[in-house]
């Protein structure tokens, strides 16, 4: 019987390690890649030909070593740099083929490909589909009379009179930015006598999805793009893209307790005005345009679950294998998830500490997700504030970061997190942001995460432009001791921490295209547990003996012992090794128990584990019913495979073997 088990459990480990195998030759680049966003207005001012305050193409050309080969990114994604009024600081667009002159010329982005290429530095656009700007040739026709060939190619409307004659909108439809408690997501043109809808500033009207000719205009767009070389998009408010055809009014959302110029928008549910039936066909639609230039073109989806859409809904816009959709909607999980209030909303409290919550939020994910599918995983970006500031603790916005590279799935880092910076101060005088002007003090105003990147400390600008040159926005006070030249040469700081685990990721297929197992560790003391762990691996060395990396985190303020052994019962183990840890730059190579992981307070490893299935007279036997519990460990690497088949969708990942005694 012994003899029957040992074989099973050799074919179970191999083959379900090989079943999803470490970056197969058909491995897309975006499948195993890291993703950096860049925010152009406050990365670099090149300060050619003239220093402007504002961050430039040039600018981003002149960093991109640094980003490949100092950091060890893989692709970036440019926010808008297309011509535009700057209502929304790029998002309000007046010519999808043209460049903002502040930020350069069409040269200069053509050099900036040729530099990338070059270097094997992927770039990802941002492509802006739901509307235009209200300066937009389109628009100015559009608007122009009634009858012309464009009036269709925007979201107009009859509206209301009231018995008083005040003309009133069609519907009680909301815009994103109140500017006072009515929030009319509609604007009312004199010269038609009809509203138009715009679900963001009145300077930026919905575009009409549901006519043919701007589907193939926006197709276009993007085919113009992809003609230069570009490797992808990120697709800018998809959900909001498709109004309801009957303009039916939105129902209100009783649980609505908010200001009513700063959280206005939220006194609606959005069903009229968000993921309406069409989507799916909108976003097959761009992902067969990019289909023509080639299968390693990458389409990634702003959309993320809220009161109208659910996590199913976001997971469905992968679509088929037949029929893709979106490479990956964005998952914003890790967002909501590491902050002490709501994203939005104050009064909601969060608490970033509870493992128990962030594996389940994890293990939902990944549960729900095709197999073909790839995850992804994002902790900012222009629209949230900073990730280091949401938490206020460098050590637990550490343990995020690692959490971010580790977990399975193509990871995005939001441009100047990778050295914690901080929400830069603004005074309400020089505030930019529409919402921040609005509510100077609310959680959706976004110039604190939008202030300049720090490099270095040769002048009171951080160099981010030239000395004595007023900034966009004001660059943060905190830039002499947060900046990236001095980080650089730092081994124990935030950057290097990146770099580490960056390199680390890019070398093991087990950490860039692994599995991943949740661990059923054993924490050591009373209280509640708040240690997350998991594997990453696949079969890299043959069935007898295999590699995998177990990821250790302790989100409790308190010390924690940790058995990560328990999960593994029965397996040999050759060596564990610490090769990155938080709080210990010099862990890169240091043996550890598995049975007995010391972890202080707010502090995670990442351990490098080989075991055998055979016996081996140098290595650590941990528990003593070998054959039987070798089974047990490679069919709970199996769990991924294994679960697609279940019919329940049953969300737990315990698998239970009986075996005789």
């Amino acid at each position: 019987m012994k003899a029957a088990v040992t074989l099973l459990a050799l074919v179970a480990t191999a083959v379900c390690f090989q079943g999803a195998a470490s970056s197969p030759p058909s491995a897309l680049w975006w499948q195993t890649g890291v993703v950096y966003q860049v925010y152009p207005r406050s990365f670099l001012d090149a300060c050619e030909p003239k220093c402007t305050g504002t961050g430039s193409i040039r600018g981003i050309a002149s960093k991109l070593s640094y980003l490949k080969n100092d950091l060890g990114v893989d692709a970036i994604w440019i926010s808008p740099i297309y011509d535009s009024p700057m209502a929304d600081f790029g998002y309000d667009i007046s010519n999808y083929t043209a460049i903002w002159p502040t930020f350069g010329t069409m040269q200069d982005f053509d050099n900036l490909m040729a530099a990338a290429k070059q270097i094997g530095m992927r770039v990802l656009m941002d492509f802006v589909p739901n509307h235009s700007s209200d300066q937009h040739p389109w628009f100015l026709e559009s608007k122009s009379s009634l009858n012309n060939t464009k009036r269709d190619w925007y979201v107009w409307k009859n509206g209301t009179i009231d018995k008083d004659g005040t003309k009133l909108p069609p519907n009680n439809w909301r815009t994103m930015f109140c500017k006072d408690a009515n929030c009319y997501g509609w604007t009312y043109d004199n010269t038609t006598d009809q509203w138009y809808y715009h679900c963001f500033l009145s300077e930026q009207p919905d575009l009409n999805w549901r006519n043919p000719d701007v589907v193939e205009a926006m197709h276009n767009v993007l085919r113009f793009w992809l003609d230069k070389g570009v490797d992808g998009f990120r697709v800018d408010a998809f959900p909001n893209i498709l109004e309801d055809p009957d303009f039916r009014d939105e129902p209100l959302d009783k649980d609505w307790h908010g200001d009513p110029v700063a959280d206005g928008y939220g006194k609606l549910l959005h069903i009229y005005t968000e993921n309406v039936d069409g989507l799916h066909d909108i976003v097959r639609g761009m992902r067969r345009v990019l289909q023509e230039y080639g299968e390693d073109k990458v389409l990634i989806g702003e959309i993320y679950a809220d009161k109208v859409v659910t996590e199913e809904d976001v997971i469905s816009y992968y679509g088929t294998q037949d029929a893709p959709e979106f490479s990956m909607p964005f998952n914003m999980e890790l967002i909501g998830f590491f902050d002490y209030t709501g994203t939005f909303d104050p009064t909601v409290a969060n608490d970033p500490r509870d493992a128990v919550k962030l594996r389940a939020l994890v293990d939902e994910y990944m549960n729900g997700l095709p197999e073909w599918a790839q995850p992804n995983f994002v902790l900012g970006n222009h629209d949230v504030h900073r990730i280091a500031s949401r938490l206020g603790d460098d050590a637990l916005t550490r343990v995020a970061n690692m959490l971010l590279l580790t977990l399975r799935g193509t990871p995005t880092i939001y441009n100047g997190d990778e050295i914690g910076q901080l929400n830069g101060y603004v005074p309400q005088s020089q505030s930019q942001d529409p919402n921040c002007i609005a509510n100077y003090t609310g959680l959706r105003c976004r110039d604190p995460e939008r202030t300049p990147l720090q490099w270095n400390t040769l002048n009171t600008n951080a160099n981010f432009s030239g000395a004595g040159v007023e900034t966009w926005l004001p660059v943060s006070s905190n830039y002499m001791t947060t900046n990236v030249q001095q980080q650089m040469n730092d081994t124990a700081s935030m950057f290097s921490q990146f770099k580490a685990l960056l390199r680390l990721r890019s070398a093991n297929t087990d950490l860039n295209s692994g599995m991943y197992t949740p661990l059923d560790v054993v924490v050591k003391r009373n209280d509640a547990p708040r240690v997350f762990a998991f594997a990453r691996g696949n079969v890299s060395s043959g069935p007898d003996e295999f590699s995998f990396f177990v990821v250790v985190a302790n989100l409790d303020e308190a010390a924690a012992t940790v058995d990560a052994a328990k999960p593994l019962t029965g397996v040999l183990v050759r060596n564990a090794t610490v090769v990155f840890d938080t709080n210990d730059a010099t862990r890169t190579s240091d043996p550890v128990p598995l049975s007995n992981v010391y972890l202080n307070g707010t502090r995670a490893v990442l351990i490098h584990v080989t075991v055998t299935t055979g016996t081996v007279s140098s290595s650590i036997v941990v528990g003593s019913t070998i054959t039987a519990l070798a089974l047990v460990f490679g069919v709970f690497f199996c769990f991924v495979r294994a679960r697609r088949h279940r019919s329940d969708r049953d969300r737990s990942y315990r698998l239970q073997i009986n075996l005789p005694q």
